[in-house]
């Protein structure tokens, strides 16, 4: 080859490689692809809500039409300790509650105050996100007895309701605090949410909102555009509501007298209440999902709902409340939408709430570190997993020194074992007895419960990548050796 043609090959190499360059810089800038930002990391958005009953989430309306029919609902999602502050524990750390140490709402069991002196604070979703250059911004309820001027680390944006106990008569708005109504609370929290989206969608950096509202929680404060909604409505008249016979059940709930007239229409207008309270979150989700749109980013962010703990409206004739082992109080859907997931997808594979924060992390390509005992639901979520080995989660109350009696649950497919300390048991196949009302622990063999039972210690003890390990060992006892 001659010089001349030397030069011009050396010239065509230089110029592929510069356009190489070129389009290599385009691509991590998002600006090589028609969707703008489908090279960088998306956007995350996460509702959640406080004390929501299963199944009330079908009467939010823009949930429905903007998450669920395009994203994935996992319909056994188990919460790992049904009560507010534990539940947003287990959400912050992606830990079960026995490593949290998080048991209560207050000291000395829980609360703000036991979560910081633990310094748990220090390393949760947040700063895992934040490393990983997210612009995050947290918005109302935080953690039970929050009541400090110091903003936790990895919060870039702070909007944190400030009071006693569930914490909406004070709001600590980036370091200045200040009273504010209950009764707009939620408001207030859709308002400073939405701004946040509006400012920051345009910005270099994705967005992570961790929005969190009061609804469902009484005293169930609604907007006068919903006082007509809902008129008529009752409590789903379920098999288990009212329970016609609880002899089966521990003493506990074998003590109640079934409800009496007073107490059902107590329970009918409180529920009618709880749903007008929700409407609030489901125009924020509505709202949100408008800008996105507007701003091109809905397909580049990722959405998830859930609820701090689940919650009984006259189930096994119970009045109102939440920390019983049963459905209504730890099962409550996670949903997901968001590039790569699923569309309109009821997905049964079990996940707990201890599986959120390393899920979120897996969005936004950020580390989990090795003390989280969940793990990321996007394999199910998109499909990418052929099988999923997890055979139970465990749910637990402990340690109380409230009735009814601490207990722990081996929630498993489409089984259930629950153990209370007082020494009763209690045993349901969900696939034919979707709503636990005949308990039967004869059903199975002794061996078969005591194998549940060592599992329900296993789990228990668990840490970290141990976990995965003991939820995934098999349901029944193997065979005994010939």
């Amino acid at each position: 080859m001659n010089r001349a043609h030397k030069s011009a090959a050396t010239f065509v190499l230089s110029l592929l490689a510069g356009l190489a360059l070129v389009f290599a810089l385009w691509a991590d800038a998002g600006l090589g692809n028609p969707a703008g930002r489908a090279q960088v990391k998306p956007n995350i958005v996460f509702v959640l809500t406080d004390d929501q009953m299963p199944g009330t989430e079908n009467r939010m309306p823009a949930l429905q039409n903007n998450l669920v029919r395009g994203g994935v609902k996992f319909s056994n999602t188990v919460s790992t300790y049904p009560l507010c502050c534990p539940g947003r524990a287990v959400i912050q750390r992606g830990q079960y509650p026995h490593n949290t140490k998080i048991y209560g709402n207050s000291e000395p069991q829980g609360g703000w105050e036991k979560f910081q002196r633990l310094r748990l604070h220090q390393n949760t979703v947040a700063t895992w996100l934040d490393g990983a250059g997210y612009q995050t911004g947290l918005f109302g309820k935080y953690m039970n007895n929050y009541r400090d001027r110091l903003i936790p680390p990895g919060w870039d944006r702070w909007y944190a309701w400030n009071g006693v106990d569930q914490g909406w008569t004070s709001v600590n708005d980036q370091g200045n605090v200040k009273n504010l109504d209950r009764q707009q609370a939620d408001v207030l929290v859709a308002d400073k949410a939405t701004a946040f989206l509006k400012s920051r969608l345009d910005g270099a950096a994705p967005v992570f909102a961790f929005v969190n509202f009061g609804a469902m929680h009484e005293p169930y404060p609604s907007s006068d555009i919903d006082a007509d909604k809902f008129k008529g409505l009752n409590v789903p008249r379920t098999p288990a509501f009212n329970e016609d016979d609880v002899s089966d059940k521990n003493p506990s709930i074998r003590n109640l007298n079934r409800l009496s007239r007073g107490e059902i229409s107590d329970l009918d207008s409180q529920y009618r209440q709880s749903l007008r309270s929700l409407q609030r979150v489901d125009r924020f989700i509505g709202n949100a999902s408008d800008i996105l749109r507007r701003h091109g980013e809905m397909d580049d962010t990722y959405f998830v709902f859930y609820t701090d703990n689940g919650a009984h409206f006259g189930q096994h004739r119970l009045t109102h409340g939440k920390l019983q082992p049963y459905e209504e109080d730890i099962n409550f859907p996670l949903i997901l939408r968001g590039p790569g997931i699923r569309s309109n997808v009821v997905e049964p594979g079990l996940v707990g709430n201890h599986d959120i924060a390393p899920t979120i992390a897996d969005m936004a390509n950020a580390q989990a570190p090795a003390f989280v005992d969940g793990r990321s639901v996007m394999p199910l979520a998109t499909g990418a997993a052929t099988a999923w080995p997890r055979t139970a989660v465990l749910s637990i109350r402990e340690p109380d020194l409230n009735p009814p009696p601490q207990w722990g649950v081996l929630r498993m497919q489409n089984q259930k074992y629950i153990r209370f300390q007082n020494g009763a048991r209690e045993y349901y196949d969900l696939a034919t007895d979707p709503h636990e009302v005949d308990s039967d622990p004869g059903a199975v063999s002794a061996e078969t419960r005591d194998h549940w039972e060592r599992r329900i210690d296993e789990i228990r003890a668990c840490s970290g990548q141990e976990c995965q390990a003991a939820e995934n060992a098999p349901t029944f006892p193997p065979p005994a050796a010939p």
